[in-house]
């Protein structure tokens, strides 16, 4: 692991070196985007922030996306697996709306609304971030009884509100035509 991480930090440092050389064009246009952000930063001279912090924070990014995307995948591959109807009508309505062996492009998702269930099902599920950024409030409030003073920081347990049986009539159930409300479908009979 460490011989990989230091490869992304070197590519990562490459980057840092490509975007300063290319911003010092007469040409060049600032994207604002997750690099020219911190690369401002550094330039404003802040002493909070270096070049080699910028780089560490591009790893953190990096990795935080690739794991939470590579999670997502496992547990719908796990639920498939464990639930063979599922991925039969999943196999049968890709097959009904592209046939055998067609290319799929991301603009056809609009067409694959089992799909589209299975997916919102592994995020109610499985959330990649079970608590979401906390949040601080902005005047007092009463939620369910609970007291909650102006400038408390909340954080919302996402896994919970998924997994809750008032909300849910299966919660630990992987039931994808549910999430939907999908009893049955146009294209594809469940």
């Amino acid at each position: 692991m460490t011989i990989y991480l230091e490869k992304l930090l070197v590519l990562f440092d490459n980057m840092f070196d490509e975007r300063m050389e290319s911003r010092k064009s007469k040409d060049s246009t600032a994207s604002n985007d997750v690099l020219d952000t911190p690369i401002n930063i550094v330039e404003d001279g802040l002493k909070e922030v270096n070049r080699t912090q910028v780089i560490h924070l591009l790893l953190v990014l990096f990795v935080a996306g690739t794991d939470a995307t590579s999670n997502t995948i496992e547990w719908a591959m796990t639920e498939l697996l464990r639930n063979p109807q599922v991925l039969f009508t999943a196999k049968k309505e890709l097959k009904q709306t592209f046939g055998k062996g067609n290319p799929i492009e991301e603009s056809d998702i609009d067409h694959l609304p089992y799909l589209q269930a299975i997916i919102k099902e592994v995020f109610r599920m499985y959330p990649p971030a079970p608590l979401l950024v906390p949040r601080r409030a902005e005047s007092d409030a009463d939620i369910s009884g609970f007291k909650v003073p102006m400038d408390s920081q909340l954080l919302v347990n996402v896994w919970a509100i998924g997994r809750d049986p008032r909300i849910w009539e299966n919660p630990n159930s992987f039931i994808p035509r549910d999430i939907l409300g999908l009893k049955s479908m146009s294209k594809v009979q469940i």
